[in-house]
């Protein structure tokens, strides 16, 4: 799996599976984004829907559908849903879990009002970067959010390298306003250490108005 990683290869469902059913992959916190939580906190946005992109075993999701958010979470891991599913059971929390490739889900032209991922911007953009960004504009509408959370110290993590303020200004900047850059510490009780990240918080802008001349 690292190896294949390594070569920019994209993963199959099989490959994400499989790491899910022989434990927890490293980027598996066990508890939702800190970075996701602060955001919550300081009620940057208005209550909701919101996409999240490989919701893995769902601590985010959760997460949002306990704060009254109308979530909609896609990972095409059949273990990692199948983990998110009963996590959501337990926390009484209702939102849709759907088991599919995010590129190849039928969104039916919906938007939201909030695109959420860790890690998964992190990883796409090395290979499937044109095709995040078309899903992006798909997905979301002016005046829409788009909150991505990645991790540094990718040493931590096979085949993942470090997102810089320079790549999200680049990459995503080509669709989003960067409205806000933060940097932040945990400790994570699986990782049993302290993990360092990066979280942009970008805005899809209203069209702009002309005046008649």
């Amino acid at each position: 799996m690292a190896a294949s990683l390594r070569k920019f290869r994209a993963p199959s469902a099989a490959d994400w599976d499989t790491v899910y059913r022989e434990g927890l992959p490293p980027w598996e916190m066990g508890i939702p984004s800190p970075a996701l939580e602060e955001f919550l906190k300081r009620e940057l946005i208005r209550k909701g829907s919101v996409l999240e992109l490989g919701c893995g075993t769902g601590a985010d999701a959760v997460l949002l559908a306990q704060k009254k958010f109308d979530v909609t979470a896609i990972d095409f891991a059949p273990t990692a849903i199948e983990r998110a599913r009963t996590r959501a059971q337990r926390a009484g929390a209702r939102l849709c879990l759907v088991l599919e490739d995010v590129f190849l889900y039928n969104y039916k032209g919906a938007t939201f009002d909030l695109v959420y991922d860790c890690g998964f911007y992190q990883y796409v953009r090395l290979w499937e970067l044109s095709r995040l960004l078309d899903l992006l504009w798909r997905v979301t509408k002016p005046g829409s959010y788009y909150l991505s959370v990645s991790y540094c110290g990718t040493e931590e993590f096979p085949g993942l390298t470090s997102v810089t303020e320079d790549n999200i200004r680049w990459e995503l900047g080509r669709l989003f306003e960067l409205k806000e850059l933060s940097t932040f510490r945990f400790y994570s009780p699986l990782q049993r250490k302290e993990i360092d990240g990066i979280s942009a918080l970008l805005y899809r802008p209203e069209p702009k108005r002309t005046e008649k001349q």
